[in-house]
């Protein structure tokens, strides 16, 4: 299972919602299906793709667990406050 905490997000124009963190337990790959955990409210998100803040020479699809990462996520409802709240595989 892979968790991630927003530590913080950015709406980029003509590229959508970016947010920021560090995966845990396992590898989150472009592509895939996550759930945004917003207390009881579990909202089914997408990795529209993956960019890393430090490492140039890690694969730019796979956000490894424990790397600082960016993501840029589809299916995002309007207007939810996203730093602290987690992104998870189950």
């Amino acid at each position: 299972m892979a968790r991630m905490l927003i530590v913080d997000s950015f709406a980029v124009p003509r590229v959508g919602v970016v947010v920021t963190g560090r995966p845990e337990l396992a590898d989150i790959h472009q592509g895939d299906a996550l759930w945004l955990n917003q207390g009881e409210l579990r909202h089914h998100v997408f990795v529209r793709a993956v960019h890393h803040l430090c490492n140039r020479f890690i694969d730019s699809r796979v956000a490894p667990a424990g790397v600082n990462t960016t993501l840029v996520l589809g299916g995002v409802p309007e207007g939810t406050g996203l730093p602290g709240l987690w992104l998870s595989s189950e």
